[in-house]
C-alpha cells in the first residue's frame, strides 16, 4: 500500500516537474541566405538557412516545409539537410524542379515546430522559368530566281507567363485543422465511453478504472497535439496533468477496492510502472533532445500500461455485471 502511494506521489512529482520545465520553452526565428531566386525548369538551387533562438531556453526544435506534398505535385522537391536540433543550428535547403514544372512563382514556407516554435514563418519565393530558348530555321524561296534561297533564323524566347501557385500556408493549415479535428474526435469518443461506463457499471472500482483510462487517453491526445502543433506548452502541460490525474484516480480506485486482495495487484503495479517510465521517456523526447522516436516510445509505453491495467482489472472481475 505504501509502495503504491509512493508511486502515485512520484507520478505527481513528474507532472509538476514537467509543467515547470515547460516554462523553459522559448521561440525561434528562421533566416535565409536569400529570400527568392529563379531556376529553369529541370534545374536545382540551394539556399542556406539558420534557426536561431529568439527568446527563452533552447530545446529540441524541428524545421518543417509547409505543404511539401503540394509542392511535390508540381514537380518541386524540397529537402532540408538538417531538420532537428537545439537552436541555433544551420543547414541547406535544396530545391529541385522537373522539366515538367510549370513556369510561375512558388512559395516555399518554412516553420519551426517543437519546443522552440518560430514566431514567424520564413518564405522563399521560387520563380520557375521555361527551358532555354529554341532556334527555328525557315527557308524562304526567291520568286525571281535571281539569287539562291535565303535562310531566316527566328529565336523563340522562353515562356515567361507568371502565375502564382497556391501551395503555401493554405495547405498546411488544412492539414493542421485535420489533426485538430481528429484530436477532438478522439477526445469526444473517450468522454462518451467514460460516461457510458459510469452508467453501465455500478461498482466504484469499475467506474474509477473507466474514468482513469479515459483521462489517460485524453492526456495522450492533448500532449501529442501540443508536440505536433508547434510545441505549445499549455497543451503539453494539460496532457501531462490529465495523464497524472487519470493514473492517480485509477490507482485510488484499485487501492480502495482492495486490488491486493482480488488478484489485480501484479498488473496494477506493472501498469503504473509502465506509465511512469512512459512519462519519463516522453519528457526526455520533448525536453532533452530525444526526438520523435522517444516521444512515440513514451506513447507506446503509456498505451501498453493502460491495456495491461484494463486486462488485470477485467480478470479480477471489475467489469462483471453480477
Amino acid at each position: 500500500m505504501r509502495f503504491l502511494g509512493a508511486i502515485g506521489a512520484l507520478i505527481l512529482a513528474l507532472a509538476l516537474a514537467g509543467t515547470a520545465s515547460a516554462a523553459g520553452y522559448g521561440t525561434s526565428s528562421i533566416s535565409l541566405s536569400a529570400n527568392s531566386a529563379s531556376a529553369i525548369a529541370g534545374n536545382s538551387i540551394t539556399v542556406n538557412y539558420t534557426v536561431s533562438l529568439a527568446s527563452g531556453g533552447t530545446w529540441g526544435t524541428t524545421l518543417n516545409v509547409q505543404a511539401n506534398s503540394g509542392l511535390a505535385s508540381h514537380g518541386i522537391k524540397v529537402t532540408l539537410s538538417n531538420q532537428y536540433g537545439d537552436p541555433p543550428y544551420s543547414g541547406a535547403m535544396s530545391i529541385s524542379t522537373n522539366t515538367s514544372t510549370a513556369p510561375g512563382s512558388y512559395a516555399i514556407v518554412l516553420q519551426a515546430t517543437g519546443d522552440d516554435p518560430s514566431t514567424a514563418n520564413a518564405t522563399f519565393t521560387l520563380t520557375v522559368l521555361a527551358p532555354a530558348a529554341t532556334t527555328a530555321t525557315t527557308t524562304v524561296a526567291n520568286s525571281s530566281n535571281v539569287s539562291p534561297s535565303v535562310s531566316v533564323q527566328a529565336t523563340v524566347p522562353p515562356t515567361t507567363v507568371a502565375h502564382q501557385v497556391a501551395v503555401g500556408a493554405q495547405s498546411y493549415y488544412t492539414q493542421a485543422s485535420a489533426a485538430a479535428y481528429a484530436s477532438y474526435a478522439v477526445i469526444i469518443l473517450a468522454i462518451i465511453a467514460a460516461i457510458a461506463g459510469v452508467f453501465l457499471w455500478r461498482s466504484a472500482r469499475a467506474r474509477f478504472a473507466v474514468i482513469g483510462a479515459a483521462l489517460i487517453v485524453i492526456g495522450i491526445i492533448i500532449w501529442l497535439y501540443g508536440d505536433y502543433s508547434g510545441g505549445a506548452m499549455q497543451y503539453i502541460a494539460a496532457g501531462l496533468i490529465a495523464i497524472t490525474a487519470g493514473t492517480l484516480a485509477w490507482l485510488y480506485g484499485d487501492i480502495k477496492e482492495g486490488a491486493y486482495r482480488n488478484g489485480a495487484a501484479n498488473t496494477t503495479s506493472l501498469s503504473v510502472a509502465l506509465i511512469i517510465i512512459g512519462i519519463m521517456v516522453w519528457l526526455y523526447g520533448d525536453y532533452y533532445g530525444g526526438g520523435l522516436s522517444a516521444v512515440w516510445a513514451g506513447v507506446a509505453l503509456l498505451a501498453i500500461g493502460v491495456l495491461v491495467w484494463l486486462y488485470g482489472n477485467a480478470r479480477a472481475g471489475y467489469f462483471s455485471r453480477h
